[in-house]
C-alpha cells in the first residue's frame, strides 16, 4: 500500500474547480458526483504525489492541486494517462511552457511508478503480463510458431521472475515495452552487456529497437537510457550492429524530444500501448 500519511481533504465542488485548471472539464463533471469511497481515496493518492519522501527526492512538492487532479485520473480511469494540461494558466506565465511541462511529465510519471510498486499486493510473486497488460491472452492457438508459444508462457510468468532472456524476446515482439522496458533499463543499469541466449549486449539491443513511440511518449525512460549509453563510444568489445543501434539511438535523440513537445502542444494522446 501507499505509505500512511495524512489524507488531503478536498470538496467535490472544489476538486471540480481544480480539474477545469487543469483542462478536466470531463473529469470535473464526475467529481460533483464522487462516492466518500472515491473521494477519500484521492484524498489519500493524491497526499503521496504532494507529500510524501518520494515526491521530495524527486524534486519537492508538485502542489495539492495538481496531486489530486492526477489522483483523480488514478482513481476514476486507472490509465496514467497525464494531465491534459499539466500546469494552470496562471503558473506558466512566467515560464518557458515547454521545458516545464516536459519536467512536470517526467516527474508525474516516476512518482506513478513509485506508487504502483507500493501498492503491489503481498503476492506481488503472481503478477504476470496477462495480470496488468489487458486483455489476457487465454489460450496458445493450436498452430501456433515455437516463438508465439514462448511469448504466450511469459504472458502468465511472474514478472519478478523473468530473466534476461525473457526480456530480450518479449521486447523483440515489442509486447507490453512499457511495462517490460523499465524492468529491462533494471537491468542494463547493472550490466549494460548482460546477455541472453545470443551475445553480451542482445538485451541492450532489443531495447534500442523497441519502437519509437516509447521514446517519443516516455521522456523518463528515453533519458535514462540515454545516460546509460553515453560512455559506450570507446568501446570496442561491442557486437557488430550494437554499436550502430547506439549511434542511430543518439542521433534522434533530439528529434525525439522535439516530437514530444510538438505533440503535447497540439494536445496529441500517447498510443494505447504506450501511454
Amino acid at each position: 500500500m501507499v505509505e500512511r500519511m495524512a489524507m488531503l481533504r478536498v470538496s467535490r465542488e472544489t476538486l471540480a474547480g481544480m480539474l477545469r485548471e487543469h483542462g478536466e472539464d470531463d473529469l470535473a463533471e464526475r467529481a460533483l458526483f464522487l462516492s466518500d469511497d472515491e473521494l477519500a481515496r484521492i484524498g489519500t493518492l493524491g497526499a503521496y504525489y504532494a507529500f510524501s519522501e518520494d515526491a521530495m527526492a524527486l524534486g519537492g512538492s508538485m502542489g495539492g492541486t495538481r496531486a489530486l487532479s492526477l489522483a483523480t485520473i488514478d482513481v476514476l480511469e486507472d490509465t496514467g494517462r497525464d494531465l491534459r494540461r499539466s500546469r494552470t494558466e496562471w503558473e506558466l506565465q512566467s515560464v518557458r511552457r515547454e521545458r516545464f511541462i516536459e519536467g512536470d511529465l517526467v516527474r508525474d510519471r516516476e512518482l506513478r511508478r513509485h506508487a504502483a510498486e507500493r501498492q503491489i499486493a503481498a503476492d506481488e510473486g503472481k503478477r504476470t503480463l496477462d495480470a496488468v497488460d489487458a486483455p489476457a491472452w487465454g489460450p496458445v492457438p493450436r498452430d501456433a510458431t515455437f516463438l508465439v508459444r514462448r511469448c504466450h508462457e511469459l504472458r502468465t510468468k511472474p514478472l519478478r521472475d523473468f530473466t534476461v532472456e525473457d526480456l530480450r524476446i518479449m521486447i523483440g515482439q515489442q509486447i507490453a515495452l512499457k511495462y517490460l522496458v523499465p524492468l529491462a533499463l533494471e537491468r542494463l543499469q547493472a550490466d549494460p552487456l548482460v546477455g541472453g541466449d545470443y551475445y553480451p549486449g542482445d538485451l541492450l539491443a532489443s531495447v534500442l529497437r523497441a519502437d519509437a513511440a516509447l521514446w517519443e511518449w516516455s521522456p523518463d525512460l528515453d533519458v535514462s537510457l540515454r545516460n546509460l549509453i553515453e560512455d559506450f563510444d570507446e568501446r570496442s568489445e561491442l557486437e557488430p550492429g550494437l554499436g550502430e543501434l547506439i549511434e542511430t539511438y543518439k542521433r534522434d535523440h533530439s528529434a525525439r524530444r522535439q516530437t514530444f513537445r510538438h505533440n503535447l502542444q497540439l494536445g496529441v494522446e500517447p498510443p494505447e500501448t504506450i501511454g
